[in-house]
């Protein structure tokens, strides 16, 4: 019975292949020859092929999908013509959240590939700090993003809440802290297709944030495991700045043999030109984002929903017309628990106006202004808020709200008050406000915004 099993899935394996095959021009035939001998070298010749073990990062975009039919053709290739071929895992990413539009393209293109059921092939995605096994169907427990959104929420309070910083390239260490607890499990080579260029703005930007604290050594730049282990250590110390020495990422320290990166950028550009696997893997993602590597693994509505939500939270109360998010159908009542970044989160719609208007920084500077803007009724009570923050003693309904309104802890919103931060701490979560999720540049805020003295930053 086990050989009829195998013989039937090698027969439909060869299908998907030949399928595949028909599906490609004469330039990406020959592509997929280079990246088979490439793979070959790699795994140091035929005979180790069987132990050698692949990660790619699935993002949002053409160039992800097109990366994976790639390697899914050669996986099956070696197959054909050995006795085994190379394990492939294969991780989802979507930062701060994964759509279940997403997801559900993602599922199309893997069933279109005939991954789900190859013991070669292992599909995971990323779920707040963990490596969960992918299902289109699954929602992330708040609990799970704990880590996540404590970081989000202090660094929008304290430093930056525009959309383009608060989802920028802090969301980098966010993806690295995550991937050091992915590359627990045994890898041996890291494949990708971002171009050279922004490979190598990448690592600029991640060897200066680990030289702010006082990182050094050339061992990032010569594993993987390393350089994600240390931007992990980063992503600790902008989640939870109540000590004054950086938090350990709960991923241990990278031992024995470096994790590589194998980079095929240079194979794509055929792959990306022609349209007829667009309809074979079904992909829904836009041909736009295939400029910005670096951001193909971010929900591009998350953003969006934020800056809608930014503008609606400045108009006046009376006559507010209703909220419309990005994605989403016509603004209505619902919209309050449809915003899928507050959902990811465990935040509902108040805690992230209240994070927009960082009202809490710089000794409460912008507090009147936002009770004036949101919540009026309080303004009776911005002296007790102000003792509440201070730490001195005030009713305890005053303290109630101040958290329910935040969605921190006290301690926490009084550290914002106060702005009592390491060194260290200040210099990077700094520079992490310069870049977006592009790792551009940018433009700085007027003195006036930086201050506290408008309504949102």
């Amino acid at each position: 019975m086990t050989a009829i099993h195998d013989q039937a899935m090698h027969y439909i394996y060869q299908q998907v292949l030949e399928r595949l095959l028909n599906h490609m021009s004469r330039a990406q035939r020959a592509s997929l020859q280079l990246l088979i001998q490439r793979l070959l070298v790699a795994a140091g010749g035929p005979e180790y092929m069987g132990t050698f073990r692949l990660l790619v990062l699935q993002g949002s975009d053409r160039r992800s999908t097109r990366l994976l039919a790639m390697l899914r053709a050669a996986q099956l290739s070696i197959a054909l013509r050995a006795p085994v071929t190379f394990q492939l895992r294969v991780l989802v990413v979507s930062l701060p959240y994964a759509g279940s539009a997403t997801l559900q393209s993602h599922e199309r293109g893997f069933n279109a590939l005939f991954m789900q059921d190859d013991p070669r092939v292992q599909l995971q995605m990323i779920d707040g700090r963990e490596v969960v096994p992918f299902s289109s169907r699954l929602w992330a427990a708040p609990e799970r993003r704990l880590r996540a959104r404590d970081a989000m929420l202090m660094f929008g309070h304290l430093v930056d809440a525009r959309p383009e910083a608060l989802l920028g390239s802090r969301l980098h260490l966010e993806l690295a802290d995550a991937l050091g607890f992915a590359l627990q499990a045994p890898t041996d080579v890291l494949i990708t297709a971002i171009p050279a260029r922004q490979r190598c703005r990448y690592l600029a930007w991640a060897r200066r944030s680990l030289r702010l604290v006082g990182e050094r050594g050339p061992h990032v730049d010569q594993c993987l495991a390393a350089l994600a282990h240390g931007l992990g250590r980063l992503h600790g110390m902008v989640g939870g700045p109540l000590d004054t020495r950086p938090q350990q990422s709960g991923g241990t320290a990278p031992e024995g043999t470096p994790v590589r990166v194998i980079a095929i950028d240079d194979l794509l550009p055929h792959w990306l030109e022609e349209q007829q696997l667009d309809v074979m893997l079904g992909c829904g993602f836009e041909a736009a984002r295939d400029a910005w590597p670096l951001a193909a693994f971010v929900d591009p509505l998350a953003p969006a929903q934020l800056h809608e939500l930014r503008a609606y939270s400045l108009e006046p109360q009376a006559g507010r017309p209703a909220l419309r998010l990005a994605g989403l159908p016509g603004g209505n009542k619902r919209d309050l628990q449809q915003m899928q970044l507050g959902k990811a989160y465990g935040l509902n719609q108040a805690q992230l106006v209240c994070l927009l208007f960082r009202p809490f920084a710089r000794r409460g500077k912008n507090l009147e202004r936002y009770l004036k803007y949101r919540h009026a009724e309080m303004l009776v009570a911005l002296p007790y808020l102000h003792r509440a923050l201070q730490g001195k003693p005030c009713p305890d309904a005053v303290k109630v709200w101040l958290v329910n309104t935040s969605g921190l802890p006290l301690r926490q919103l009084r550290l914002i008050y106060e702005g009592r931060l390491p060194v260290t701490v200040w210099r990077l979560m700094n520079n992490l406000a310069r870049r977006d999720v592009h790792l551009r540049l940018l433009p700085r805020r007027s003195m006036r915004q930086r201050r506290g003295s408008a309504g949102l930053p």
